[in-house]
């Protein structure tokens, strides 16, 4: 439900502005706590989430009772031949079905290509039909548009009339001529014009050791806050440890281990007061310093600053660094329609025509957890835009190499 929630809101809705304010201990972590001792919270969290009767204290005084209700369930699924549902499919139908059908054309084809979404959500009668279909209805002012039928399913939200204030009865169907893509002219060499470029421009000039300008002035930051504006220098010192960080996770039981810390890390979260509706996205806004607690979590410390330290970097200015580093990349890469959604999230101009199909406060809650969430991870400045550019296909192609994620928390989009 969490990731059909963030994904669907990604597109259509904004948080008012006192919202924002609001979360912001939420996405702060203390790279200073002190960590509990985890043999016992790891025994307190078994005796939360697990089905058995955790009577006993030690090994040989172990039960041989399992809890009534968990024994019909497994006896049950052991004797009929049921697909496993998604625990999360009945939710989703709901939310579906308290949004206006008129309204399916602009989510339906971006649901289409979610993964993971079984047959009873996409066979929904009026999201079934939208598959692979562009809008029927759009704003006036796009109909003129050259190949507007080729524009992403993420962006059809952004076609509907009422967001320009118009009325979806009154906009007839449009008729969109589809245009014959013009050919590329083929550039053909001109023997003579290089030859004329030899005469005026020296080839040693663009040798290996021919002059060279001199560097623009672009300083380390060494020990950085989480207000540092980012260097060039920064941005290429990180660069240079995600070859080291993409090793490291596979060692050993490295990634494994990291994983499986997290959910001590959300149980001790929820048990001081961060709420559960918001772990995954406070996570995701900051996927570096979350990346560092668990290897402090984890105790391996020493490992990693043997990577991250041929650079010059610690644990907490590295976390810092990488996480300016995402969001400015995020911002750089996304598309104008997202950067624009992010902005309006912050001034509640999109959010209050969808609060009413909100039911419960839980639902409304995780909402504004969900569009909070989506304003903080395009939210950079413009000198760290800049510091990462001479980077960016770099980055890129580091990421796609880790699987977009840092050890289970996601840092791009599929």
């Amino acid at each position: 439900m969490k990731i059909f929630y963030f994904i669907f809101a990604l597109f259509i809705c904004s948080p008012v502005s006192a919202q924002y304010k609001e979360y912001n201990h939420l996405y702060e972590y203390d790279l200073d706590e002190e960590i509990p001792p985890l043999y016992r919270l790891e025994r307190e969290y078994k005796k939360s989430y697990s089905n058995y009767r955790w009577n006993y204290d030690f090994r040989w005084n172990m039960s041989s009772l399992f809890n009534s209700e968990f024994k019909q369930n497994i006896t049950s699924f052991g004797t009929n031949e049921k697909r496993l549902s998604n625990a999360d499919e009945d939710a989703i139908l709901r939310q579906l079905k308290k949004i206006p059908k008129p309204f399916y054309q602009y989510i339906g084809p971006l649901i289409h290509t979610m993964r993971g979404l079984s047959g009873k959500v996409l066979d929904l009668p009026g999201i079934k039909e939208t598959k692979h279909q562009f809008p029927t209805q759009i704003a006036s002012h796009f109909k003129d548009v050259p190949y507007i039928e080729l524009t992403s399913p993420h962006l059809y939200m952004y076609l509907n009339p009422i967001l320009w204030g118009e009325d979806m009865a009154s906009i007839e169907t449009p008729q969109i001529a589809k245009q014959p893509r013009k050919k590329r002219p083929r550039i053909r060499i001109n023997p003579e014009f290089i030859q004329q470029i030899k005469t005026k421009v020296r080839a040693v000039d663009y040798a290996g050791r021919g002059r060279r300008k001199t560097a623009e002035l672009d300083l380390r930051h060494f020990n950085p806050d989480r207000n540092t504006p980012l260097s060039k220098a920064d941005v290429r010192a990180f660069a240079r440890t995600l070859d080291g960080l993409d090793n490291f996770r596979k060692q050993g039981n490295h990634e494994r281990t990291l994983i499986m810390v997290e959910g001590l890390m959300n149980y001790w979260d929820v048990k001081n007061g961060i709420p559960e509706e918001s772990l995954l996205f406070r996570q995701i806004v900051n996927p570096c310093q979350n990346f560092v607690r668990k290897i402090q979590w984890s105790n391996l410390q020493n490992e990693f600053q043997t990577v991250i330290g041929q650079q010059g970097f610690g644990l907490k200015d590295w976390a810092y660094t990488c996480d300016k580093v995402v969001k400015a990349w995020r911002v750089h890469n996304a598309p104008s329609g997202m950067i624009w959604a992010a902005r309006q999230q912050k001034k509640g101009k999109i959010y209050p025509l969808f609060e009413p199909f909100l039911v419960t406060e839980q639902e409304k809650t995780q909402m504004h957890y969900i569009l909070d969430s989506l304003a903080r991870m395009y939210t950079t400045k413009a000198e760290d835009i800049d510091a990462i550019k001479p980077y960016n296909t770099n980055l890129k192609y580091q990421f796609i190499k880790m699987g977009r994620q840092l050890s289970g928390t996601p840092i791009i989009r599929q």
